[in-house]
């Protein structure tokens, strides 16, 4: 950057503006109206288009350009990194330039316009940008006349003007546009507009100003680069390692895919009004899959610390395939072998669900859970065993020890079954009397003996 001189800054100010001259609608137009008018011999057509090109050469004159640039035009032209008219074209509200802001150090674990080392600079007003493109010509090794402003490179204001005073203005302009002018903020209606509680007791408080109002812009130099990134697989390096993966007997290359992109397109008809990186994605900007994570539905009924007993609606859905089959047999016309065979096999799967969801319990929790939830002694013992190793918990040990609230369980047990039934067969549900009772309850305590033989440590 130092081997750079005033000289090689103003040369690649007026090869631009030849450029700019060359390419211009109007000139291009007289141009071939000048050649036509040579060709047919019209003098007066040749005048008339001649006096036309000079008067725009002169429009592009250095020192008639650089003052109407930088003293007229300038005021049309923001440069920043969030774009204000990127949520609404026709909105008025201050733009932000995140180059000039302190970045914080503790996102790590997000991605923002904090990540990227570097963001481009993006710049808005149309009848300007023409500026803009100016501050970005490169002087040499990629080094823009808009990073030798940033870094106050001493050659820049002598290149600007052969008036030092001229000069010294355009360069506090150019310098201005790299400013948030925030002591004169201005949002507008057509922006979105939040409120965001200053504090997690917010929303408790009786206290009025407890919000900010957040106003967001749009990311254009962030969201640039996530549109140039997934450009790349367009690319013919992209392109030619995604057919290698048809052919066999080759070294296959990584490449890049991106799935389930939506586009949405900003700054109306013409993008450019938006910004100038919008207009060069001609206003499309892609929006990554954002979807809600997909929650595994728990394997198992939670346990709040409100309720008395396992034995519940939520743990007769856990059980609803043993149910379902129980519910048949009951519904059975013939009290016949197969029938029999299925309410066994009902109990089967009732009671199974039941001891692998103690299993669970009694591996996950920490011991002395129980203490904190309103479930009876009884099934406080049966599913918090580990609580008997604790300090202060001699009389639950003696109580775990005594075994006779394995018979307690086996009343609350068959006194679930009879409930669940009674309410689904109203019709008959003095069936469901002492002897049903006492054979629901036999069901549950061969399953604890089962259970004790097989050593899984349940009771």
């Amino acid at each position: 950057m130092n081997n750079i001189s005033w000289q090689d800054i103003r040369k690649v100010i007026l090869d631009f503006l030849q450029q700019r001259l060359a390419n211009n609608s109007n000139y291009k137009s007289e141009t071939a109206k000048l050649e036509k008018a040579k060709e047919a011999g019209d003098l007066v057509a040749v005048n008339e288009a001649q006096q036309k090109l000079d008067e725009l050469a002169k429009r592009f004159d250095f020192e008639t350009w650089m003052e109407d640039a930088a003293i007229r035009r300038i005021s049309w032209l923001l440069i920043a990194t969030h774009i204000a008219k990127g949520v609404h074209p026709s909105s008025k509200a201050c733009n932000a330039n995140y180059n000039t802001q302190i970045k914080p150090n503790n996102l790590n674990n997000l991605v923002s316009s904090a990540t990227v080392n570097t963001l481009p600079f993006d710049a808005s007003g149309a009848a300007a940008l023409d500026i803009f493109g100016l501050l970005n010509q490169v002087v040499k090794n990629d080094i823009t006349i808009l990073q030798l402003i940033i870094n106050n490179h001493p050659a820049v204001q002598e290149a600007l003007s052969d008036d030092k005073n001229k000069s010294t203005l355009y360069l506090e302009n150019f310098q201005q546009l790299l400013r948030d002018n925030w002591s004169d903020a201005q949002a507008s209606e057509l922006n979105k507009q939040i409120f965001w509680p200053n504090s997690e007791e917010t929303y408790l408080s009786q206290h009025e100003n407890n919000y900010r109002l957040l106003i967001p812009l749009h990311p254009s130099a962030l969201c640039h680069l996530v549109y140039q990134k997934v450009q790349t697989r367009f690319s013919e390096e992209n392109k030619n390692a995604r057919e290698l993966r048809k052919k066999k007997d080759v070294e296959y290359q990584s490449y890049f895919s991106f799935h389930d992109l939506a586009v949405v397109k900003l700054g109306g008809s013409n993008a450019q009004n938006a910004s100038q990186l919008i207009g060069s994605q001609m206003g499309r900007n892609f929006l990554l899959p954002s979807m809600p994570p997909k929650f595994q539905k728990p394997q198992f009924p939670s346990i709040t610390n409100f309720q008395e007993t396992i034995f519940n609606s939520s743990f007769q859905y856990y059980c609803r395939y043993g149910f379902k089959l129980l519910f048949d047999t009951v519904e059975a016309k013939k009290n016949i072998f197969v029938v029999r065979n299925n309410r066994k096999e009902a109990f089967f799967v009732i009671l199974t669900l039941i001891l692998k969801f103690v299993a669970h319990i009694q591996m996950t929790k920490r011991a002395g859970w129980s203490r904190e939830s309103s479930l009876n002694l009884t099934q406080q013992l049966w599913l918090d065993p580990k609580r008997v190793m604790l300090d202060g918990e001699t009389d639950f040990k003696i109580r775990y020890e005594q075994s006779d609230w394995q018979q307690e369980l086996e009343k609350q047990f068959a006194f679930w079954i009879q409930t669940i039934l009674k309410e689904k067969f109203k019709n008959f549900k003095q069936q469901f009397a002492d002897p049903e009772f006492s054979e629901w309850r036999r069901e549950f305590n061969a399953a604890v003996k089962a259970s004790q033989r097989k050593r899984e440590g349940i009771f």
